[in-house]
């Protein structure tokens, strides 16, 4: 099989081109690429099996690359490589055909990478090669399909959608009757939940492996075992979707301070985007979410409360207030200004020296 590795970062290339056992995966032939159209001509001259690639390079991002790769070579197994806050270019990524998985880049460790490409080659071959002698025994109902549905689901969808997609699993398991004891795929199962919680620090393996093999034990029917499956699911979602908010609670907070401190500049919602860490899209709607209120209403409201401070002086031009807090024509100020307060910021000024307050 054939791998491209494409990701600006020289390091990375190298260090993930070095550090794989490429032969035991069954991987004869490592590509490099420093960006999206680099991979994008070795892939159109070579029949590439997988792909890995960044989202974020030059000449070419990841998602272009993905979408012309769909085209080109539609058999091509996808895995994405990225920051952990791009969820929302994760997400587009994760729709297109083939994308397997995604690994983020800042955590990412060896036994990771390698069991992902692991998961891309048997998804290639048709088969679950990592399953032991004892599996081949009983008829496959977790795949790599489900598999790849699973992660996605725990990271992006809803209780509902989780638990619709488990009962999907749960009916494939029809076809082992009454051998769903002697079936190891349950620990497959319980690996996914565990590895998607790994990804946001959630270090709960041991004590998920432990509560299936005891709830394996003692349930009378499938159906009992199959709801603790369950349980342990919708657990882990909460606990996944727990860290997400705090991770993007930090990103606003973060977003604040920075427009705090960026007020008189030309402050724009795709730099305080980029300055978190997060896509601009993903990062307007959950703005707006948090704060109630658009990213350019809410820098608006902040310049208005600095300029009546700066109305204080009585010497001070509306010229010169504009320019203070982030605006460069005084009548778009003066606008602004009266939207938000009822009143000019002349107006303003005025009656804050007729009040005696100062």
């Amino acid at each position: 099989m054939k791998i491209v590795i494409a990701d600006d970062e020289i390091l990375v290339r190298k260090g993930i081109s070095m550090s794989i056992a490429w032969k035991e995966l069954d991987i004869d032939e490592v590509f490099e690429a420093a960006d999206g159209q680099q991979a994008l001509e070795i892939i159109s001259k070579n029949p590439i099996d997988i792909l890995l690639t960044d989202i974020k390079m030059p000449r070419m991002d990841g998602l272009e690359l993905l979408k012309k790769v769909r085209v080109i070579s539609p058999d091509t197994v996808n895995i994405v490589l990225s920051c952990v806050n791009d969820m929302e270019c994760v997400r587009e990524a994760m729709k297109f055909n083939k994308a397997v998985d995604y690994i983020p880049k800042l955590t990412m460790s060896t036994d990771e990478l390698q069991s992902v490409i692991r998961r891309a080659t048997a998804y290639v071959k048709g088969t679950r090669e990592e399953l032991g002698k004892q599996e081949e025994k009983l008829p496959l109902f977790f795949g790599a399909e489900y598999e790849t549905r699973l992660r996605r689901t725990l990271e992006y969808g809803t209780d509902k959608e989780l638990e619709d997609l488990l009962e999907k699993i749960y009916e494939s398991s029809m076809i082992l009757e009454k051998c769903w004891r002697e079936s190891s795929e349950w620990e497959e199962i319980i690996g996914v939940f565990a590895s998607v919680g790994k990804k946001y620090g959630i270090y709960e393996k041991d004590y998920l492996t432990e509560k299936t093999i005891r709830a394996l034990k003692e349930a009378s029917a499938r159906e009992a075992f199959e709801k603790v499956i369950s349980q342990e699911a919708l657990w882990m979602h909460e606990r996944i979707e727990e860290e997400k908010r705090k991770s993007y609670d930090a990103g606003i907070r973060a977003s604040l301070e920075y427009i705090n401190r960026n007020y008189r500049n030309n402050v724009k919602l795709g730099e305080v985007a980029e300055y978190i860490g997060m896509s601009e899209s993903y990062f307007s709607r959950y703005f707006k979410k948090v704060m109630g209120e658009g990213f350019s209403e809410y820098l608006n409201k902040a310049r208005v409360e600095k300029a009546k401070e700066v109305l204080q002086d009585k010497k001070i031009t509306m010229q010169e207030v504009a320019e203070l807090v982030g605006y460069s024509n005084s009548a778009y100020f003066t606008q602004i200004f009266k939207n938000l307060t009822g009143i000019s910021p002349k107006m303003y000024q005025k009656q804050f020296f007729m009040s005696g307050l100062k």
